[in-house]
């Protein structure tokens, strides 16, 4: 056996061995925390004294044999078939033909003399720490008697451990020499990789890689072996640093299991709390005094576990709670949850824990609660103590952390609530989403309505615009909360007093993704408020009613927004329309300085919608002002963030700069492809789509396709006019209609019907050609009260006042590009 990295050991031991003849007897305790290479060490030294003719007894002790009388010394005195007699040892193993349980102390003592008198052997007891009371008084008596014997006592056994009187006298004893294993150094490393019995690494590959490996295993032996294994089976490619693999995670359960009970817990403990636990929060999680936790720890330390009093890596991690049940898990879970609450922790600390124990309903814990009070022996709560609590350490007074608080979980629901606000403001919209699910559940879970629905809803759209989709029905739906509800915060922060304010948030929501009726009813009989007053005004962006006053916002305002965008500080859901806004206004001289503001944006942090609505903005500007490539760009990173089901009617922002961009480019194959992404139908009543009409417009004419970018500079037209909009700088249409217009070969005419609606321009057009009210009426659906009306309206706007004046006006130009259809 090659012992390299052992070598000054195994010779000490050996020279205890070569000197017995001169001093007539000795002994040796081998102490080494698991996996530290103590078993391996003194069965080299048995192994290599039988091979030299040295008789050799031979024993290793067992937890499951501690309460067998003489189980030890039966395995010493067992004969040449012995079991745990090593092979090379057998010949010289003595029959005494005594029955171990016959005899007393003596028995090990008069079995020795009685071996080849006066030639030295070796007595070797592994896991002297597990050893019955009998056998170790037997050790005790033989180790007071050395000096008749002329033999090694060499023990091997774990520091520290809790041991009954015989042992501890045993292995203080004053003719025992002790000689503790501790973890491997660096150079120690190196030689262990580069043992032929192990790594048989060339020497210049294994100190190149020892420092790495030494901080992954802190030098444990064991440990070593195990990423050898998985390092064996990166093979052909083997990785320069280790991963902990199989084996290295089967090699921490090893040690884990020879180190005890308490030590697991511990080691748990420290794995559950990771960059949270502190000695008080340990002691109060396994229930003993903070000294006994220290002890643990050292002993963890002394393994190679820990690094700095906390697990050393991830992957010692990962292999601590791998043998845990689902049930064990959840159960370890909200003690750790528990704990950290009662300590002061913050929520998103907490909350993890929470969510990862299955946060229970208040009927449940109740249950729980109900079954621990009528004194049974709770399976739940002693089946999760079991597996974390050290046997041999006292408990804490007061109730245990592992069962419900008084009164059940009712803080779990507002921590959660709490966490999901923190982590929002940080970008964490995900798991926001997955506190504020939790939260409900531990309310007692049951259809989602009202303000938790809103929160939840606000949260998913965070991370995807496109998960709430389901919630729209709901949340145009839904009633009021009843009299008498608390205030609310939704997670970005926002104190929302009431139903005001929550159903602002559901309209906002609704409004992102086309539902403009619900939205406009759901805040139709809301009184005034900030967010009502940003969700009317987003309404009157997106989709102008004709007559309404304008609701454009002024330069500074949209300055405001844009700043708010950038440092992902903006309203969520009505962001949208404030887009609109911001392109509308874009005809403003302030557009390049908006391009300085938006230089940058791509180190935005925040959630993927508030990055994505900002890239978005950027890629608007930056295409407004010629920046091509930087626009497209930024469109390009827009819609690389979300979906086009989760971006709603504002794709139309996006998509249209992006077609801008690549036209502007000559990239009409780029063009093309964005023109491709499905969009939804109701953004072609919304400014975006007048956007996006435009875009695919400028693309059509680019490419040869006059008549059909024509079409969509007309249908841009009737959008505008549909609401009243008039075309400016940001939505001229006129131009390159005109220009389409020469390359089919027609001249370019001023178009009278501009400013009529499309039903004003429907009637219009059959009046021209001849119609009757009554006739008009039947074609278009309608009563013929309505057409009278439209055809006063036309003759106003158009200053005529007879159908002859208005079939002189419109011509026969206009009326294909109009259409009744």
């Amino acid at each position: 056996m090659d012992l390299t990295w052992r070598d000054g050991e195994l010779q000490l031991l050996q020279g205890l061995l070569a000197a017995l003849p001169r001093t007539r007897g000795a002994a040796a305790l081998v102490t080494g925390s698991p996996g530290t290479g103590k078993s391996t060490l003194v069965q080299a030294v048995a192994e290599r004294a039988a091979a030299a003719g040295t008789p050799v007894l031979y024993a290793c002790a067992s937890p499951a044999e501690t309460q067998l009388p003489l189980g030890v010394v039966g395995q010493l005195l067992s004969g040449a078939g012995g079991p745990a007699v090593p092979a090379a040892a057998h010949p010289a193993a003595p029959d005494t033909g005594v029955r171990p349980r016959e005899a007393g102390p003596q028995l090990l003592y008069e079995a020795l003399r009685a071996l080849r008198p006066g030639r030295p052997a070796l007595v070797v007891v592994d896991d002297i720490h597990h050893t019955d009371e009998a056998s170790a008084q037997s050790l005790l008596y033989l180790c007071g008697r050395l000096a008749a014997t002329g033999v090694l006592l060499l023990l091997g056994g774990q520091p520290h451990p809790s041991l009954p009187l015989p042992l501890v006298e045993l292995l203080d004893h004053a003719r025992c020499v002790r000689m503790p294993l501790r973890p491997l150094p660096e150079e120690g490393v190196a030689a262990f990789l580069a043992s032929p019995a192990h790594g048989a690494m060339d020497p210049a590959a294994a100190r190149r890689l020892a420092p790495h490996w030494h901080r992954f295993t802190g030098g444990n032996p064991r440990l070593l072996r195990g990423l050898l294994d998985d390092h064996r089976d990166c093979e052909p490619a083997r990785p320069a640093r280790p991963v902990a693999g199989t084996a290295f995670r089967a090699a921490v359960r090893r040690c884990l299991r020879a180190a005890g009970t308490a030590r697991t817990g511990t080691a748990r403990a420290l794995a559950l709390l990771a960059e949270d636990a502190t000695l008080t929060r340990l002691a109060a999680f396994l229930a003993v005094p903070e000294r006994s936790v220290s002890s643990t720890m050292e002993d963890l330390a002394a393994t190679g576990l820990l690094d700095g009093g906390r697990l050393r890596h991830p992957g010692v991690r990962a292999a601590v709670l791998e043998g845990l049940t689902a049930g064990e898990s959840a159960r370890l879970h909200r003690r750790a949850a528990r704990v950290l609450h009662d300590d002061g922790a913050e929520p998103p600390v907490i909350a993890v824990h929470l969510l990862a124990a299955g946060t229970p309903t208040p009927t449940a814990t109740a249950a729980t609660a109900a079954a621990g009070a009528d004194g049974a022996d709770g399976a739940d709560t002693a089946g999760g103590t079991a597996d974390c609590l050290p046997a041999d350490g006292p408990s804490v007074d007061g109730p245990s952390v592992d069962g419900p608080p008084a009164g059940g979980d009712a803080w779990a629901a507002p921590v959660l609530e709490e966490a999901a606000r923190h982590v929002l403001r940080a970008g964490g919209a995900h798991r926001a989403a997955q506190f504020l699910r939790a939260a409900h559940q531990a309310r007692g879970g049951g259809p989602l309505a009202g303000p938790a629905l809103a929160r939840l809803a606000s949260a998913e759209w965070e991370h995807d615009p496109a998960s709430v989709i389901r919630h729209l029905p709901a949340l145009a739906g839904e009633p009021p909360p009843a009299a008498g509800t608390r205030p609310s915060t939704l997670p970005g922060g926002r104190l929302h007093a009431g139903p005001q304010e929550y159903r602002a948030e559901a309209a906002g929501l609704l409004l992102w993704h086309g539902r403009h009726g619900q939205a406009a009813r759901a805040v139709a009989a809301l009184g005034d408020s900030t967010a009502v007053r940003e969700v009317r005004a987003a309404l009157g962006y997106v989709r102008p009613v004709p007559g309404a006053p304008p609701a454009l916002p002024g330069a500074d305002s949209v300055e405001a927004v844009l700043e708010s965008l950038v440092h992902g500080h903006a309203p969520r859901p009505t962001v949208a329309a404030v887009l609109m806004a911001l392109v509308y206004a874009g005809e403003t001289q302030r557009a390049a300085q908006w391009c300085t503001l938006t230089s940058g944006v791509e180190h935005l942090p925040g959630t993927p919608a508030r990055r994505a609505v900002a890239f978005a903005a950027a890629a608007v500007v930056h295409t407004r002002t010629g920046r091509h490539d930087t626009g497209g760009t930024y469109a390009a990173r827009a819609l690389a963030l979300l979906s086009p089901a989760a971006w709603g009617i504002a794709a139309g922002m996006p998509l249209s700069a992006g077609v801008r961009a690549a036209t502007g480019r000559g990239a009409h194959e780029e063009a093309a492809r964005l023109l491709r992404v499905p969009v939804a139908e109701a953004m072609f009543r919304t400014r975006a789509g007048a956007h996006y009409l435009l875009a695919r417009g400028h693309h059509h004419l680019a490419t040869g396709r006059a008549r059909a970018a024509l079409a969509d500079f007309h249908a841009c037209r009737d959008l505008l006019a549909d609401g009243g909009v008039p075309a400016g700088d940001a939505l001229d249409w006129h131009r390159p209609a005109a220009k389409a217009l020469r390359a089919l070969g027609e001249r370019p005419q001023g178009d009278p019907v501009a400013v009529l609606t499309r039903a004003e321009r429907r009637v219009a057009v059959l009046a021209a050609d001849g119609c009757t009210n009554r006739a008009i009426a039947a074609r278009l659906y309608v009563t013929p009260s309505t057409v009278e009306q439209h055809l006063t309206s036309v003759y106003r706007k158009l200053r005529v006042t007879s159908r002859a004046g208005l079939a002189e006006l419109m011509g026969p130009q206009a009326r294909p590009a109009v259409g009744v259809s």
